[in-house]
């Protein structure tokens, strides 16, 4: 489980490091942002790729686009002078419970119903 962790972690990183890019890429006008940009989003899908292999693709896909989602939007509102209203802080708020809610495991009942 590490593993899949780890690798998730890394995908999500070059994700939003991509993301973050993009702000430099200035719409491919920068060819150095650019080919960063490219580079982070094909690896990083190459990752989800194998994560999907072994992994159910609705929580691996939850916990990428939600992790990479708070991410940005910490990013964008420290470091870009992007606007964060508590709307939006509630918003993150929400997405991480939703992540946690997708990783706590579900009980096993048996034939009777009985927990």
């Amino acid at each position: 489980m590490l593993k899949y962790y780890t690798l998730l972690s890394f995908a999500i990183i070059l994700e939003v490091i991509g993301a973050a890019y993009m702000k430099v890429a200035n719409g491919f006008a920068n060819l150095e942002g650019t080919l960063v940009v490219a580079f982070c989003y094909i690896v990083a899908l190459s990752c989800y790729i194998i994560l999907t292999k072994n992994y159910e693709l609705g929580i691996v896909n939850a916990l990428w686009a939600g992790g990479g989602t708070v991410l940005v939007v910490l990013i964008g509102s420290v470091f870009l002078g992007e606007s964060m209203s508590i709307i939006k802080a509630a918003g993150v708020v929400c997405v991480v419970a939703g992540m946690v809610g997708l990783n706590i495991p579900e009980r096993q009942h048996d034939n009777k119903g009985a927990w």
